[in-house]
């Protein structure tokens, strides 16, 4: 289901609060709702190029964790 926050959209709820917006690619950008209700980016969780697992990174490249779903992968990003 698509959401839109504040009139903008921000994607795909993967958690309460938190928008998996898919890029081009197997990659997702990841928002968390701030206190104010504005989609704030805190990184990026892509599928490897042999498909066997998801990488969180943070917003500066750097690798957060490896997880063998999604879900997993964006718990690293907020933890």
């Amino acid at each position: 289901m698509s959401v839109f926050v504040n009139g903008f959209y921000v994607g795909h709820e993967v958690y309460p609060g938190v928008f998996a917006e898919e890029r081009v690619g197997q990659q997702w950008m990841i928002r968390i709702q701030d206190a104010k209700g504005w989609p704030c980016r805190v990184g990026e969780v892509k599928i490897e190029s042999n498909g066997g697992e998801f990488l969180a990174s943070d917003c500066l490249g750097s690798i957060k964790g490896r997880a063998s779903n999604m879900r997993t992968a964006v718990r690293y990003l907020l933890n």
